[in-house]
């Protein structure tokens, strides 16, 4: 958790050293960077024992921990934003699926990585726009920084049973000399399962507390190698290969009809294939002492498999298994030029390529006993693998950013981008024929999106600042819900983006060597938000809603002396839907964090976590009809870190230490206390 964003962190790291287990306390920093990211360090991650991204961006200022439980998807949420408004990149490049722009930060581990970076409302108009109209989510790589580095890390995980729920395993080793670097980083995360809190009722399809069909299994590898013929030049290439699988955990309602539904709700799915890989190059070039040169060129291809079954002893499937085959390609230029210390401007112009093909196999479909008017049933042409679906489409990405000191204590930011999406191909299958019918003519026109932002920063003293941020946001609506198809037909392919406004003031400063706050309110006004109507299989997408929020943030850390620091994290977040009765979901009034570092002796730390989160609203199932509350909760972590020597650390700790029932998404609890071991070594 950086509390106060580009003020520093809480804790220093050893450079390079990822994933090293250390928690160390550290002076108080102000940094010269003129922006409102928050950026959370390695160390932040290491205090989480945070595996993935889902678990780092827990107690960061602005942002709410949700999930798509129907999915097992991790997702989160900025000043009450969805999951399709907050941009994803590595490296400032963007990583997304390209149907559904989405990530799973479930799927994102955090191994291996230096740093990351949230951008909220007000975010930089240089990045290729990625859907952010809510923020960004920006992950940079660790680059090796010593002749020789290596790190290895293994953990085990227990639940609360001290039933083994999985392991994961890491190493990285890497190099940095006179004019080139290079780097390996192997991650394996395995999960077998994981347990509900004691007070569980047992339900239908999950009876017992342990979590039926909720393994998951990663193995990830990223290598690059980066050329330095002098200061002046960094040259990075890299490749990510990823493999994932996962299932998904029953619905744990208990049995009741009406409101036209029936729980629990039968969703008996599993994803056996989740894979990525990811070419890309990132160099960086001083053309002077006033010029410099950023280029990024990459090629992302993602493919995933679901498998449906008709019950939960998952052998029979009731529908096709359906395989998304997608990638992104493209690259970016970035040029920057400061005339004075009073004056810069920086550029970026960039262009994507996404493709998305959708294949169903029906030869694992089995429909017998399916009454020939079912929607079930299949159709004449739906004999073995088969291509259904091809979409893809071109952006063009344009940005400017002026920076200006009207006197030595004012500093003016002022941003602009225009982003230009083109349908190339858009073709799906009659499933009587089999023939691939082309619905391109009359939806080639392009679409563009206009942002604009300015942020005012003042320098009261030396390690105070306030400031002040507009920004006008917007996001084009995706693949999915401009295309779905109802009756064969695209349903809405005219989507307008959806447009947000952003206005914010804030604070930050440090108070003598010891203490650091960060304060901001904020009001977000969107509107043309994209709304799903209807039921699966009928379901399409249109602008209906507008909504407001507004809210109060508040970060602090205080660093004592050398044996106790500590650090809160407050937020308060009101919304409002102006247009008709309907709950926005997963958005809590109040969440807090409060966390410790207690050092008693040399090498040897206590972290405790508190976690605090009021009531929300969910929807009670999919496609209800209304909506219930649901309760708030405290769950608290606990963990020691012991440092053998400058080589070895060890560490052992308690998650949701007090067993605390609660869930995100209706009849999806979260995992109940769990335990965790593990050891550390550092090269």
């Amino acid at each position: 958790m950086a509390l106060l964003g580009i003020i520093g962190s809480p804790c220093a790291a050893s450079a390079g050293n990822e994933g090293n287990g250390e928690v160390q306390l550290s002076p108080l920093e102000m940094a010269a960077s003129k922006d409102t990211i928050d950026h959370i360090t390695q160390v932040d991650i290491e205090r989480k024992t945070a595996r993935n991204l889902w678990e780092a961006l827990r107690g960061v200022e602005g942002v709410n921990l949700q999930t798509s439980a129907g999915r097992n998807e991790g997702t989160i949420s900025i000043r009450g934003s969805n999951r399709y408004q907050v941009g994803l990149y590595i490296d400032d490049i963007p990583v997304a699926t390209a149907y559904r722009n989405e990530w799973d930060a479930n799927n994102i581990l955090t191994y291996g990585l230096e740093s990351i970076e949230v951008s909220k409302g007000y975010s930089s108009p240089l990045l290729i726009s990625n859907n952010n109209l809510a923020g960004a989510v920006n992950l940079r790589t660790a680059k090796p920084k010593k002749e020789f580095e290596a790190t290895a890390k293994y953990m085990n995980f227990f639940d609360r049973n001290v039933q083994n729920q999985g392991q994961m395993a890491a190493a990285s080793v890497g190099t940095k000399q006179d004019l080139y670097y290079l780097k390996g980083t192997f991650i394996f995360n395995n999960q077998n399962f994981f347990t509900y809190p004691a007070s569980f009722d047992s339900a239908p399809y999950q009876p017992g507390s342990r979590a039926r069909n909720s393994d998951n299994q990663t193995l990830s590898g990223n290598i690059i190698g980066g050329w330095t013929p002098n200061d002046d030049v960094d040259v990075m290439v890299g490749y990510t290969r990823q493999h994932f699988q996962k299932g998904q955990p029953f619905d744990a309602a208990q049995t009741r009809t009406g409101d036209s539904n029936t729980y629990p709700y039968k969703r008996f799915w599993e994803w056996p294939e989740y894979e990525t890989s990811r070419v890309y190059a990132n160099g960086n070039f001083n053309l002077s002492s006033k010029a410099h040169l950023k280029a990024v060129a990459y090629y992302d291809w993602h493919q995933d498999t679901a498998k449906s079954y008709t019950d939960v002893s998952m052998t029979k499937r009731d529908s096709a298994d359906k395989t998304y085959d997608q990638f992104t390609t493209g690259g970016q230029l970035t040029f920057d030029y400061t005339f004075n210390p009073a004056n810069k401007i920086a550029l970026s112009a960039g262009y994507r390529l996404l493709s998305h093909k959708e294949y169903n196999d029906y030869s694992v479909f089995d429909d017998t006993g399916v009454k020939p008017s079912s929607k079930l049933k299949k159709k004449a042409a739906d004999v073995g693998s088969q291509l259904d679906e091809h979409i893809t489409e071109t952006y063009t990405d344009l940005g400017a950013e002026y920076t200006l000191k009207p006197v030595d204590k004012l500093t003016l930011v002022f941003g602009s981008s225009l982003s230009t999406m083109v349908p190339q191909t858009l073709e799906s299958r009659d499933h009587t024929t089999g023939a691939m019918n082309s619905y391109k003519d009359g939806l080639s026109d392009p679409k563009t999106l206009f942002n604009y932002q300015v942020g005012a920063f003042y320098d009261l003293t030396e390690h105070h600042e306030v400031f002040a941020t507009f920004a006008k946001k917007s996001r084009f609506a995706t693949m999915r819900e401009r295309y779905m198809r109802t009756n064969g037909t695209p349903a809405n392919p005219d989507l307008r983006p959806e447009q947000a406004y952003h206005y914010e003031l804030g604070y930050k400063g440090i108070f003598g060597d010891w203490l650091k706050l960060n304060s901001s309110v904020y009001y977000s006004d969107v509107t043309d938000l994209i709304t799903s109507q209807g039921t699966s299989g009928n379901m399409s997408f249109s602008n209906l809603n507008r909504a407001t929020f507004y809210g109060y943030e508040l970060g602090a850390e205080a660093v004592f002396n050398q044996y106790v620091s500590v650090g809160a994290v407050f937020n308060y977040m009101h919304w409002n839907n102006c247009t008709n009765d309907d709950k926005l979901t997963q958005l809590p009034e109040l969440t807090s964090t409060l966390y410790s570092v207690i050092t008693p002796v040399e090498g040897f730390s206590i972290i405790p976590q508190v976690n605090m989160s009021s009531g929300f609203y969910w929807n009670s199932a999919p496609y209800d009809t209304y909506y219930r509350k649901a309760p708030g909760f405290t769950t608290v972590d606990l963990k020691a870190v012991y440092d053998i020597n400058k080589n070895f650390s060890v560490e052992a700790g308690v998650k949701n230490m007090f067993d605390q029932e609660y869930a995100y998404s209706a009849y999806y609890p979260e995992p109940g206390r769990s335990f965790f071991m593990g050891v550390t070594a550092t090269f």
